[in-house]
């Protein structure tokens, strides 16, 4: 590798590392990977193998422990910390101790979401800006190159007619791949903070101006360029429920697959949420984002929209009008789509989804940026509103009433699944 080239250095290596990040440094010149990090010390040495032969670099491996090593590594310019959500912090406190102790970083990006609770990401990130690192939150939806373009035209075609009101999000698919997602406390929720984190960040990049004027101060100037920032929200209503894995049948699979006992102690696994924002001259603007792991179909299903005065857009995951499913249950094979839960019937076929997924524009912001020694154009700021949106929710529908956000303190609030 050239002396100019960035080394990334990952923080575990799960489905979302080793199928998206790691295929979209291929597309990213100058980038490689430096380093994998992982608890399993084989599993990392597996991906390392598979950067060697196709030639996304010759990373080093490290395993459970060896974060500071990790760090330390001469060539890793950034770490990308992917991990468990009960792992942030603590991974985040080893690289921050390594920097202190003399180790160069240019940059630390973390996946989505920033944390399990407001607690742990202003632990996060205070640690990250006190040690003066720029930082990047990766969340891939406003990256999405389908997403971005809707907004886009939307924005510069029916500015005139007035700024867009709603955007509306839904995404579904038949439930994690993996076993701590299903445990509410090393989740930190159910499927609220597993996918409308998603919806919600998606949602309020496509509700802000992307060309803020003079009157609206708060936005960061970026183009066509994802920006989480120039509106307020006001207030937040929400429901959660368990409609599918409380069942006998599914709690007994969950209980032999993952160790977790959703008869007695279940998450949620069907959200929505509703956002009341303000703009800038105190109009109504609303955010409605759904989610759920209780969809059998063939992979993710997703629907994202953007409405304003005289004007629409949607981008739809599923767009077959007519299809069959059979479910694993009749049918067996080996899938190669993210939440595949079936191998018969109409099956996706994830082509280059490192691309369409936005795992290469947001990472290529993040590197960009840390090379310019900036933010990422999200970053965990932008992470820590996302999440308070997400504890807003889990509190409205605790409580069966709106929470208002200009005097609700969630600084401590903790989900109900996520309760020891």
């Amino acid at each position: 590798m050239s002396e100019e080239s960035f080394g990334i250095g990952f923080v575990s290596c799960g489905f979302i590392t080793r199928e998206r990040h790691v295929p979209s440094v291929g597309y990213l010149p100058g980038v490689h990977v430096a380093g994998i990090q992982n608890r399993t010390r084989e599993t990392a040495a597996e991906v390392a193998t598979e950067c060697r032969e196709n030639d996304l670099g010759d990373p080093a491996v490290y395993g459970e422990g060896e974060i500071a090593a990790l760090v330390e590594n001469p060539d890793v310019d950034g770490v990308w910390v992917t991990s468990p959500n009960f792992t942030r912090a603590d991974a985040v406190d080893a690289a921050i101790d390594a920097v202190e102790d003399g180790a160069d970083l240019q940059g630390i990006a973390m996946e989505k979401p920033v944390a399990r609770n407001l607690r742990e990401a202003a632990h996060i990130v205070d640690r990250i800006d006190g040690a003066g690192i720029p930082h990047a939150y990766l969340e891939n939806w406003p990256h999405e190159p389908a997403i971005r373009k809707m907004r886009e035209l939307l924005w510069e075609r029916g500015r005139e007619a007035g700024r867009p009101y709603i955007a509306r999000s839904q995404a579904e698919h038949g439930g994690p791949h993996s076993a701590w997602f299903w445990h509410g406390t090393r989740q930190g929720g159910g499927a609220l903070t597993d996918m409308l984190c998603h919806a919600l960040a998606g949602n309020h990049v496509l509700l802000s101006d992307p060309e803020p004027t003079d009157d609206d101060p708060g936005s960061p100037s970026g183009g066509s360029e994802p920006t989480a920032a120039g509106l307020e929200p006001v207030s937040v209503s929400a429901d959660t429920e368990t409609l599918k894995w409380s069942r006998e049948r599914y709690a007994s699979q969950l209980r032999e697959e993952h160790d977790v006992d959703y008869e007695s102690d279940p998450a949620d696994d069907y959200a929505r949420a509703t956002v009341r924002y303000e703009d800038e001259h105190g109009d109504p603007v609303i955010s409605e984002a759904s989610g759920s792991w209780c969809y059998v179909g063939a992979g993710v299903r997703r629907t994202i929209e953007l409405l304003g005065p005289e004007y629409s857009g949607q981008v739809v995951a599923d767009e077959a009008s007519s299809s069959v499913f059979f479910s694993d249950a009749v049918g067996a094979g080996e899938g190669w789509a993210e939440k595949q839960t079936a191998t018969s019937g109409r099956m996706p076929v994830d082509a280059a989804g490192a691309v369409t997924g936005g795992f290469v524009a947001e990472n290529r912001d993040a590197v960009d940026s840390f090379r310019r020694g900036e933010n990422g154009t999200l970053d965990l700021e932008d992470g820590r509103r996302i999440l308070r949106l997400c504890m807003a929710a889990y509190k409205a529908a605790e409580t069966g009433q709106d929470v208002d956000l200009r005097e609700t303190d969630l600084a401590t609030y903790t989900p109900p699944p996520a309760r020891e």
